[in-house]
């Protein structure tokens, strides 16, 4: 470590925010990783959920009488 000191210039705490630095991206990196899931999966229940709420909330058309009018 000490050669590495001499050759680059740089003091301890240079590395050691370097490592922590390194620890916090690998971090958020898993926890991204490990929420992706939960949120596609969530996602998709909304998108179901409001399938659904359209399908209930349409109406279903009334069937027009048909007339003499239009018979030949």
């Amino acid at each position: 470590m000490k050669d590495k000191l001499v050759k680059t210039g740089h003091k301890k705490g240079y590395y050691r925010f370097v490592s922590t630095m390194k620890g916090f991206g690998f971090s958020l990196l898993a926890v991204i990783a490990l929420a992706s899931p939960v949120l596609i999966a969530m996602d998709m229940s909304t998108h179901t959920t409001k399938a659904e709420e359209v399908q209930v909330s349409i109406p279903e058309e009334e069937s027009i009488p048909t007339s003499s009018y239009f018979a030949a």
